[in-house]
């Protein structure tokens, strides 16, 4: 996977249209964004963020929605103007990990409130039985720099009974690393206000809008 950057224009998102990614939903990158970051004394920092899988439902169970450890999640950067993105390179890999009350008791479920999934790790997290822990990589003037390794990615939110803070759940999930980097995986609301249905109908206008969710 692949995101250029370059003076003379970018390619943009296919959100699930083009057939070919379409088949493979945990490769599509259906937005990408960067911005310089608006929180107080971190005006120097830039902010990436790499959204994949379109469409998603958040109460899809039992599966519900994971990142794919066969895919090579990577944003390439262009530093020094030229139009080739060779410069800095993040790559992101992803690893399954089944356990607790879910891998005792044989259960096909992903989570479940047994007890309530309050932590990513330790007490508190035992109803958390399909975990996916991350590894985050530099490179950058040929060296190769692991900025993160066993990350764990915050499961998509199930609901109150399941979760029951889901925010300071995602909270937990929120990593720094080296480098004064800070790195974060899992679902998130994405704002992705259009009329998809009606787009697609022959651009027919509709009075209503309604919502999209991606992975971050």
């Amino acid at each position: 996977m692949l995101v250029r950057l370059a003076p003379t224009g970018s390619s943009a998102a296919s959100h699930r249209e083009a057939p070919l990614i379409s088949v493979d939903p945990t490769a599509d990158i259906t937005d990408f964004f960067m911005f310089r970051s608006h929180e107080a004394g971190q005006e120097d920092k830039i902010v990436l963020i790499m959204d994949v899988i379109p469409g998603e439902e958040p109460s899809a169970g039992p599966n519900y929605w994971s990142f794919d450890p066969s895919v090579l999640y990577s944003i390439n950067i262009d530093n020094d103007k030229d139009g080739e993105a060779d410069d800095v390179r993040f790559e992101v890999r992803f690893k399954n990990e089944y356990r607790g009350t879910i891998r005792d008791l044989g259960l096909f479920l992903s989570y479940v409130a047994l007890p309530p999934i309050t932590a990513l790790d330790g007490p508190g997290s035992e109803g958390l039985g399909l975990r996916q822990t991350y590894t985050v990589t530099m490179f950058r003037n040929g060296k190769k720099t692991v900025l993160g390794k066993d990350l764990i990615a915050v499961p998509s939110n199930v609901g109150p009974r399941t979760m029951p803070d889901d925010e300071s759940l995602a909270a937990r999930g929120l990593y720094e690393v080296k480098n004064g980097i800070r790195v974060f995986a899992g679902q998130r609301d994405d704002p992705f206000y259009i009329d998809l249905g009606a787009v697609f109908d022959t651009l027919n206008d509709r009075d209503h809008i309604y919502l999209c969710r991606a992975a971050v």
